[in-house]
């Protein structure tokens, strides 16, 4: 018999579940929504088509493997962005006053938020992604190994992004809501960036994506283990494994944030 869900989980899902219904109550629109944004997601991989296709490989990365590069970032962070997307749009929230309602309620405010904006419509975006990161495992032939090197790479992605949605929604208790489009960088450029291998950018930038904010660690050096190429890359070879510790630390960063801002806020008054 499987153990039950802790309590917050179960709610989660429930709560999830009925927003996703009432949306599904317009099927048509659902449907027609969902398409597009899967279509919309196509547009970032085609660039990376035609790079490949008029001047082959990109720093030694075959379209397959750029592929594999697209389809590990695309799947975390549209995971994220469709199960967590209340943080993404916590400014307007917080500025209308909408909060003072959260925390009058028995429940905590991370739950409640995570479940706020949740649409079912950008599943489009997971089962395009989901199917290049197949499509990807057949051209490279990947073994279990390498397949489990970018589940790795996966799941970190998802404490990233989730910790950098959660670093934006915190700001916004200093800021009043004026950060959003720093948060929609780091998400939405984020992931743009990691569409292509991190040792074509210069090397400040590169830096910056290791050690800064470790974009890296959520597909480069994960990849780069699942394709046997970390020796190759001049990197030891333990650090892929470092992926869900640097991620998990950004995610760590955000809940940290997100609860000293909750202490500082004071009701609107209304």
């Amino acid at each position: 018999m499987a153990a039950p869900l802790p309590d917050d989980l179960r709610l989660y899902v429930r709560l999830a579940g009925a927003r996703i219904r009432e949306q599904m109550n317009y099927r048509l629109s659902f449907a027609v929504h969902t398409v597009i944004d899967a279509f919309l997601i196509v547009s970032d991989l085609a660039p990376v088509y035609l790079l490949s296709r008029y001047f082959g490989a990109l720093e030694g990365w075959t379209f397959a493997e750029l592929a594999l590069l697209y389809g590990m970032v695309g799947l975390s962070w549209g995971l994220v962005e469709t199960t967590l997307r209340g943080f993404q749009k916590f400014g307007p929230f917080l500025v209308d006053g909408e909060l003072d309602r959260v925390l009058l309620r028995p429940r905590g405010v991370l739950l409640q938020m995570a479940t706020a904006q949740i649409e079912a419509r950008k599943v489009g975006r997971i089962l395009q992604a989901g199917l290049v990161l197949g499509i990807a495992f057949v051209f490279l032939d990947l073994g279990p190994a390498s397949v489990a090197w970018v589940a790795l790479g996966v799941a970190g992605g998802i404490l990233f992004f989730a910790g950098i949605l959660l670093l934006g929604a915190a700001s916004q208790f200093w800021t009043m809501g004026q950060t959003a489009e720093l948060q929609n960088m780091l998400t939405y450029g984020g992931s743009a960036a990691l569409l292509y291998p991190v040792s074509i950018y210069s090397t400040w930038f590169r830096r910056v994506l290791t050690y800064g904010i470790p974009l890296a660690f959520v597909n480069y050096f994960p990849a780069l283990a699942a394709l046997g190429r970390t020796a190759e890359a001049g990197w030891p070879p333990w650090i892929p494994a470092l992926s869900p510790f640097a991620c998990g630390a950004v995610l760590a960063l955000g809940m940290l944030a997100f609860r000293r801002g909750l202490r500082r806020y004071e009701s609107t008054g209304s």
